[in-house]
């Protein structure tokens, strides 16, 4: 089988890594496809992988405008004026930045496709060059879901065969836009927010980024570990100055939560953010562990509690592990609906609005998830549930079980420009873990 996987951000990429990972060591070909950025977490992860460089075009016009309503649960989770940023907009043709983003890569990927003849794509559920790429070529698209309480991206699917119908009927889709062949879902399924969706089970399997794991990570001594964290989503927010709805504000965060973790400062609190952000905290007391990157999964391992955004990487490697969750997130819908749906199933309690950079709020969760052991057992379960699931290297037969043995379906005369610059890269050698 030769699998290309398509993946829109790297943060989307992680959970994709050790699928990606079982199916090398079972002697399949891998191929990575995605932005620069993604390439290069891919070639971190010691995967090949093929930068796509967007062009400056728009997709056609020649369509009316189209009035785009909220999706049922993101209409759910924000208030009045962050919707408005979200739907309720007429767009011009070809303007809906769906449409723009894979008008811009779509030639890149179908040029990467059929070179590479791939038999497979397994996709990110955002990512819709990667859908329509396979739906023009006839290549079964898997797309493999991020792992959380996820209920938005089955409801992103079915918006963009829509949003992109023109757009691909220009390319020469007959129809809409296909299904996916199957549906990855790690999330174990007690805690799954979309019970419609028919999915395929599979383990989560913690993958953070390949980094050095320092000693005093996996030591476990007698006093606690509390970890704070905000993930790529909010690091990366705070390194470029996004406002908060976008993960950004993070200094004022750490310090409402470093002065509310002050009754534990004789245990081991492991604060991460990016090296550019520390000048901008107010001081730092010593018993904080204040670290650029960490390897999550191994901090989490040893830890009693871990303090963050919602994201659904950290979120499910604390599932794994059997940590509680103090959830603070921004108005992001995805980040919602992943907090949400973990408070929900009891797993960890949550802050929103100002209430997260209150102190005191902050010091009464933490003390709630560090003394009653409701949330500890639930959390606990969880990481058995997720231990029960079938692991990726078991599902790389149904990965395989849909390539074309004849190699028939995308043969270098199917639709698609070959004018876009396509660079691949090997993957590096690395003695990091």
């Amino acid at each position: 089988m030769r699998l290309l996987v398509t993946a829109l951000a790297p943060s989307h990429l992680l959970c994709m890594v050790p699928l990606a990972w079982a199916a090398r060591a079972a002697g399949h070909e891998v191929l990575v496809a995605g932005r620069a950025e993604v390439a290069r977490a891919a070639v971190e992860a010691g995967l090949p992988a093929a930068e796509i460089t967007e062009l400056s075009v728009a997709p056609p016009t020649a369509g009316p405008a189209l009035t785009v309503p909220a999706l049922p649960r993101m209409a759910e989770m924000l208030a009045g004026e962050q919707l408005r940023g979200f739907a309720g907009q007429r767009w011009t043709s070809g303007g809906h930045p769906w449409q723009v983003r894979v008008a811009r890569v779509i030639d890149g990927y179908i040029t990467l496709a059929q070179r590479w003849r791939a038999e497979v794509i397994l996709c990110d559920p955002i990512e819709f060059a990667g859908l329509v790429t396979g739906g023009l070529l006839g290549i079964p698209v898997v797309v493999q879901r991020w792992g959380g309480p996820d209920s938005m991206s089955a409801e992103a699917i079915t918006r963009a065969r829509g949003i992109l119908a023109e757009l691909s009927a220009g390319l020469g889709l007959v129809g809409e836009l296909p299904a996916p062949a199957a549906t990855l879902d790690p999330c174990p399924p007690s805690l799954r927010s979309d019970t419609t969706t028919p999915v395929q089970s599979m383990r989560f399997v913690p993958y953070n980024g390949s980094q050095s794991v320092p000693g005093w990570a996996h030591t476990r001594s007698s006093r606690r570990r509390i970890c704070v964290t905000f993930g790529l989503f909010g690091s990366q927010a705070a390194m470029t100055g996004a406002d908060f709805v976008a993960g950004g504000n993070l200094p004022q965060l750490l310090d409402a939560i470093t002065e509310a973790l002050r009754p534990w400062s004789e245990h081991d609190v492991v604060m991460t953010a990016p090296a550019q952000v520390h000048d901008m905290l107010s001081a730092v007391p010593p018993w904080v562990r204040l670290v650029d990157r960490v390897p999550l999964d191994a901090v989490l391992a040893q830890s009693d509690l871990v303090v963050h955004h919602g994201g659904t990487g950290t979120a499910m490697t604390a599932c794994a592990r059997g940590v509680p969750q103090l959830l603070l997130p921004p108005e992001h819908p995805a980040l919602l609906d992943c907090a949400r749906g973990l408070a929900r199933q009891g797993a960890g309690r949550i802050l929103e609005g100002e209430a997260r950079t209150n102190p005191q709020a902050l010091r009464d969760e933490a003390r709630r998830l560090l003394g009653e052991p409701a949330h500890r057992d639930r959390a606990r379960e969880l990481a058995e549930e997720i231990a029960a699931q079938p692991t990726p290297a078991e599902l790389v037969s149904v990965l395989a079980g849909f390539a074309d043995p004849a190699g028939s379906r995308n043969g270098a005369s199917g639709p698609g420009s070959t004018s876009h610059r396509i660079r691949v890269a090997s993957p590096v050698a690395t003695s990091k873990s």
